[in-house]
């Protein structure tokens, strides 16, 4: 498993290597999708799995939501566009400069709008409600309030609904005022105010602006202060200003359609059959019998239980996330990518305890902890002796299923392997032709997209861990802190902003090549997706399912066509 975010989390995938099942595809495209959270971009050059366990997923699912729903650490995102999907990122030229723009509103006067480039992708909407629109609005609160309210000696119903019994006399303002409150009162006026206003300020950038990005940035008090009266009645026009993100302006410092990038291929025929022969023999290790070794410390081949945490050796600080009551180690693996773990634990017996210092490798899935030199403390909880069984035919379906053989069973795992390593080859290419094109399209990066993208990606990431196993729930709901999720949007701003400008980049592609999804394209995305989630049990929101679908879709083809334009050039892997 590999998490890139500003927490380590220890599991025999990482400190022993991923377990490449070559049933396992590369891309998020070929198998089941985990969150509604991510664009179509990041869905396809992710990497996450899921146990085939269906009560594992929904309870992991359920901790999950349990622990996010008591934070503000994710939330939805918003969709890229407002309006038709890939429109709004045309090239247009934005200019530093002030737009009077006047709209009307339900034919009772003008609303006027001041539309201000703020740059960055944000504009500022600096809206005048005229007097006669307030009125309006405090009129339409006395109607509401005096049909809703039961006040002593008045019976009311407006003229279009069913009268009610009595004379159907409206109370007077300073009545209703009096009963519902001044206060409450005064933020209804206000609260219709903007809903009559709001939508005609909006459809200044509504061919442009992000969906979800709108704040009013002048302070609820202040527009209380416009009905600020015994009988809030409006004097004058009112003045409140929105902020909003729009669409960025696109520009292309190269051409797209000659693009040419070069990879190191993740594996060939050597590496293929030696990664085969390792899953052999982890499948055959698998197979062995535990014996509790009580008579000695530990050897190589042991399978170890212990409790682990880590300090930085320099700060004296706990590495998050690492810390760990019961982790399991087959010290016989063929990989341990902890250099120094399994030699800090040669000769430690069940209950020993010790301190010895590792340095992170420097390709540690995890950036900012490469080349960290941490001191580790573990104990050894248990300790057993694994008695592997010789390889012979009668066992080789339980290495391989299926398999007749130990030689049918290798056969069999080399040719997933290989599968595997081409699916990979296919995920770095992708991974190289994005960045590619995200390196020659510049555009000003939307704050809410980018912040949104990181908390999708941290939630993504949660999930995994959480789908794998190996975290409890406290430790899920300390990850789920806000001021974790904060962290990671710091330190992983670079990665979260290149996903970003690869989403950007992609759209663009799609629009200017005009790329066509057909209906049976997209229906087949969308009734994939369904099944996806219905099959482990997920709950989904089904707008969002079918925007992703949307999204999915539109990413796979700007691959295949940059896939089908490019100059793509395979070295051999590093030996």
């Amino acid at each position: 498993m590999s998490v890139s975010c500003s927490f380590i989390h220890f599991s025999a995938d990482s400190i022993c290597g991923p377990r490449r099942c070559p049933l396992r595809h590369a891309l998020a495209s070929r198998r089941p999708t985990l969150s509604l959270r991510l664009t179509g971009v990041l869905r396809l050059i992710g990497d996450v799995s899921l146990p085939t366990d269906s009560s594992l997923q929904t309870a992991a699912a359920m901790a999950f939501n349990a622990a996010l729903a008591r934070t503000t650490s994710v939330r939805p995102p918003p969709s890229i566009l407002r309006g038709k999907r890939g429109a709004a990122f045309a090239t247009r030229a934005t200019t530093r400069c002030r737009v009077v723009v006047s709209v009307t509103a339900g034919g009772v006067t003008e609303v006027t709008v001041n539309k201000v480039d703020l740059g960055d992708c944000k504009v500022r909407l600096e809206v005048t409600v005229p007097n006669a629109i307030a009125t309006a609005a405090r009129a339409e609160c006395l109607v509401n309030f005096a049909e809703k309210s039961e006040i002593p000696g008045f019976v009311y119903a407006k003229k279009s609904g069913r009268k009610k019994s009595g004379s159907n006399v409206p109370p007077p303002a300073d009545a209703i005022i009096a009963f519902v409150g001044a206060k409450e009162f005064k933020a209804s006026c206000v609260e219709e105010m903007l809903q009559r206003s709001i939508p005609d300020a909006m459809a200044v950038v509504a061919a442009t602006a992000l969906q979800d990005s709108e704040r009013i940035e002048t302070p609820f008090d202040t527009l209380l202060k416009a009905f600020d009266n015994a009988l809030a009645v409006p004097e004058g026009d009112i003045k409140y200003s929105i902020v909003c993100e729009v669409v960025p302006q696109i520009v292309w410092t190269g051409d797209y359609r000659k693009l040419a990038v070069t990879v190191v291929a993740p594996g060939d025929d050597i590496s293929d059959e030696m990664e085969a022969t390792s899953q052999f023999n982890n499948q055959l290790r698998n197979l062995g019998t535990m014996r509790v070794v009580v008579d000695r410390g530990l050897e190589v081949g042991d399978q170890v239980v212990m409790s682990l945490d880590a300090v930085d050796q320099q700060t004296r600080l706990p590495i998050e996330g690492i810390k760990q009551e019961k982790f399991s180690l087959d010290t016989g693996a063929a990989k341990i990518n902890l250099p120094g773990l399994v030699d800090g634990l040669m000769g430690m017996k069940t209950g020993g305890t010790k301190t010895f210092p590792i340095t992170m490798p420097t390709d540690w899935p995890q950036e900012f902890i490469r080349g960290v030199t941490a001191d580790f403390t573990v104990t050894i909880k248990e300790l057993f002796d694994n008695e592997v069984p010789a390889p012979t035919d009668d066992i080789a379906d339980k290495i391989v299923e299926g398999a007749t053989s130990i030689e049918d069973a290798k056969e069999k795992l080399l040719t997933m392997q290989k599968e595997n390593t081409k699916a990979q080859l296919e995920r770095v290419v992708d991974v190289a032709l994005l960045d590619a094109l995200a390196a020659i399209c510049e555009a000003p990066l939307p704050f809410s997209i980018v912040e949104e993208t990181g908390r999708q990606m941290y939630s993504e990431q949660m999930l995994e861990m959480q789908m794998s196993g190996n975290l409890d729930m406290a430790t899920v709901e300390k990850i789920a802190a806000p001021e974790m999720v904060e962290k990671f949007l710091l330190e992983s701003r670079l990665e979260i902003e290149q996903v970003v400008r690869r989403t950007v980049a992609c759209e663009e592609l799609f629009k200017l090549e005009n790329i066509e999804v057909t209906e049976e394209e997209f229906k087949n995305e969308v009734v994939a997706a369904k099944q996806e989630f219905e099959k482990y049990g997920t709950e989904y929101d089904v707008q969002r399912l079918v925007e992703q679908a949307g999204e999915t879709i539109e990413a796979r083809k700007s691959l295949e066509w940059l896939r089908a334009n490019a100059e793509i050039t395979v070295t051999p892997p590093v030996a």
